[in-house]
């Protein structure tokens, strides 16, 4: 449990520091391991045939998978470390604020708890002055208010402080991994899930809605924007926040709900859909705009079949039949879904522009014998941006939660050669 002192005196910038430093490790590591396969790797199998050749090759090569594996692990280390620091940024800043609203309302800070002139027995008797009882009972409340605060507060940081040691200690047992499939798959995954859970963590869930803005009121714009985007949802659900926060999240225009759309993402990527396609990303992420409330749109001779076309019908619980005659082109293929969406109000935005509810899409650039070259070929939801500008996704095909797009576009990039990244934001323009 992390104590009033020691969150109060917490230098929250050393963490950060950590972080960067790690992430500073992993890119090494990572430019290491390109460097052994293309000029080491590379020069002995074209030039050294024989069995000594072959031997240092496969030397070189194992050494370069444990570096790669080694820089994702690191990229770990770096999320896990992130998250602490800015956890640690928001409850110390609450507890900074809970001393705040004491010194407003004449009251003290003694062993972490909020001490005023009335402490102790409640003034009692007929002869107390009404005036003496309502400020007594007024400052009972302040105490309240001041203590949930502070409670608040070290609840936050015990959270981060307990799921980051856990974390970091499995961390370090995992050093010489020479599976990068391993690394990239297993271990990167389950920190980045960790870093999430740590950052929701971070939010009052089922915490009295007045204590809810309070806690809200205290925390910098900053800091506001950055949990509306690592966790729409959650805050989405909270009781006591300002009416524009939900109306921030969800999407200006009423057009899609985006917190439904990022909701149907995290409660979905690892369930099987009604209709599975063979590649089944596309579907999902259509699957999660319908859940956000984008309406269909329809050709009124073709229906979903027309050429520029958006939407499903029931069908008749026949999978291939279902797929060809009652979804549009546009529903299950990325190719389809990227144009559609561009040629009806969507938009194309950069990476540090990128929101929940955005849609990504990859484009395969260099010549590859599985993905065509220069087409789209699979899409994922945005679901999450971390504090650091971490972009997280959730997809089918393969199903991951929350991932890193960095890591997984290093994956893509290493399995088919260059790749194109597009981030897209759906603004339908036909209702």
């Amino acid at each position: 449990m992390v104590a009033y002192h020691d969150l109060y005196d917490c230098r929250v910038d050393q963490w950060q520091k950590a972080a960067d430093d790690w992430v500073d490790l992993a890119r090494r590591s990572l430019t290491a391991s390109e460097d052994i396969r293309a000029q080491g790797k590379k020069p002995l199998d074209d030039h050294w045939a024989d069995a000594t050749g072959k031997t240092a090759g496969k030397r070189l090569a194992d050494l370069a998978d444990r570096l790669e594996a080694g820089g994702d692990i690191m990229k770990g280390v770096a999320m896990v470390l992130d998250a602490l620091a800015h956890s640690m940024g928001y409850a110390q800043r609450t507890l900074f604020h809970a001393v705040e609203l004491a010194g407003e309302r004449g009251l003290s800070i003694q062993d972490g708890r909020a001490v005023g002139a009335y402490s102790g027995a409640a003034p009692t008797g007929p002869n107390v002055p009404q005036n003496v009882r309502d400020a007594y009972t007024k400052e009972l409340g302040s105490i309240s208010e001041v203590d949930g605060l502070i409670a608040e507060a070290l609840r936050e940081a015990s959270q981060a402080d307990a799921k980051a040691s856990a974390e970091l200690d499995k961390l370090a047992k995992t050093i010489n991994v020479a599976n990068p499939s391993h690394a990239h798959n297993d271990i990167l995954v389950e920190a980045s899930q960790v870093e999430f859970e740590m950052l929701r963590a971070d939010i009052p869930v089922g915490k009295d809605p007045h204590l809810v803005r309070a806690w809200w009121d205290g925390l910098t714009r900053e800091q506001q924007t950055a949990l509306m985007r690592a966790d729409p949802v959650t805050v989405a659900d909270l009781k006591g926040l300002p009416p524009e926060v939900g109306r921030e999240l969800r999407g200006p225009d009423g057009k899609i709900d985006r917190v439904e759309m990022v909701r149907y993402a995290l409660d979905h990527w690892d369930k099987k859909d009604d209709v599975k396609f063979d590649n089944n990303c596309a579907n999902f992420v259509s699957s999660a705009l319908e859940a956000g409330g984008m309406q269909k749109k329809f050709d009124f001779w073709a229906g979903p079949r027309g050429d520029n076309t958006w939407g499903r019908e029931s069908g008749l619980g026949w999978d291939w039949v279902d797929q060809r005659a009652y979804h549009s082109r546009s529903w299950a293929q990325a190719k389809g879904l990227h144009g559609f969406l561009l040629r009806n109000g969507g938009e194309e935005i950069t990476r540090s522009d990128a929101r929940p509810g955005d849609v990504i899409f990859y484009e395969q650039v260099a010549p590859d014998p599985d993905e065509p070259q220069g087409e789209i070929y699979h899409a994922a939801v945005v679901t999450s941006i971390t504090p650091d500008g971490d972009i997280k996704l959730s997809q089918h095909t393969s199903s991951f939660q929350n991932v890193s797009l960095d890591s997984r576009e290093h994956v893509a990039t290493k399995n088919h050669g260059e790749q194109r990244v597009h981030i897209v934001r759906p603004h339908p323009n036909w209702y």
